[in-house]
């Protein structure tokens, strides 16, 4: 019986980035799926990333890519030889890959960790898009947190001290939810901007534009990091003190444990969680 192997998927987001204000940022979009499938390399330290086993797939007349992101390199390993240990070449890359399933008109992208940190996998993700088709510009791929796991993490410190956010431009889905934010971004013409709060008193934890900025960052077009303290009891119940708390929202996602076995399955329950972040964006 062949045992079943379960892997963590995460949800996160492709967005235009560099050449999100230009005219024609639709036909780029449609660019990604042939930058991905040029199979381009991309020379990283000792290692070269590439695209492989790519697939188009068609669900339900919606079009999808599977297929893998890996990291390999030339090793050596010792092999005993006689009465004598030696190196041996291995004649072909050893591989390091995680696999994804990318929604090719919504820009969702599902993609498994655990081969590869999340945090790697999506800036090599980015950097092969743009090695692969300049024209696109740089493309930014942002985790799809959970918004009310935002809301209940920040309510959750008794005194917010510093709250930050870090903001990219809607891409195609513009909400009334974060309409300040958006407007100040797309009146600078920024493709980034930076905002914090900061008050050691405490924040205004409903404020507008933090409400907009978990907004923004709940829709993957911003990540948000929050500081703060509560007062617990010190020991043997002599008064009380700070104790000091944070929360990312990237360390609370949108994620899955699927059985990686079956292929057929898999691609399945792949299609259904896609379709589920798109109606959590939308």
């Amino acid at each position: 019986m062949v045992r079943e192997k379960r892997s963590k998927f995460i949800a996160a987001k492709v967005n235009i980035n560099q050449n999100i204000f230009s005219s024609d940022k639709e036909k780029l979009i449609t660019l990604i799926p042939k930058a991905i499938n040029k199979k381009a390399k991309l020379e990283k330290h000792s290692w070269t990333w590439q695209f492989t086993d790519i697939e188009f797939l068609n669900m339900d007349n919606k079009e999808y890519i599977f297929g893998n992101l890996g990291k390999s390199r030339f090793e050596s390993v010792d092999v005993v030889d006689g009465d004598k240990t030696k190196a041996y070449q291995i004649p072909n890359p050893v591989a390091t890959s995680a696999s994804f399933f990318y929604d090719v008109v919504d820009e969702v992208l599902i993609f498994e960790e655990g081969p590869i940190n999340k945090n790697e996998y999506m800036k090599s993700f980015e950097e092969l898009v743009y090695a692969s088709n300049i024209e696109i510009g740089e493309i930014k791929i942002n985790l799809i947190p959970i918004k009310d796991q935002i809301y209940k993490e920040i309510q959750s410190i008794e005194v917010l001290t510093k709250i930050e956010f870090d903001i990219i431009p809607p891409n195609m889905i513009e909400k009334d939810t974060y309409k300040s934010l958006n407007q100040i971004v797309n009146d600078e013409n920024a493709v980034r901007m930076k905002m914090v709060f900061e008050n050691q008193d405490g924040l205004n934890k409903e404020g507008d534009y933090i409400t907009e900025g978990i907004e923004m960052t709940s829709n993957a077009y911003a990540e948000t990091k929050a500081y703060g303290y509560n007062t617990v009891p010190k020991a043997k119940g002599k008064g009380r003190k700070k104790q000091r708390t944070r929360f990312f929202s990237n360390d609370s996602v949108h994620q899955r444990k699927l059985n990686v076995n079956d292929k057929p399955q898999l691609l399945q329950k792949l299609k259904k969680f896609a379709l589920e972040i798109v109606n959590i964006l939308n």
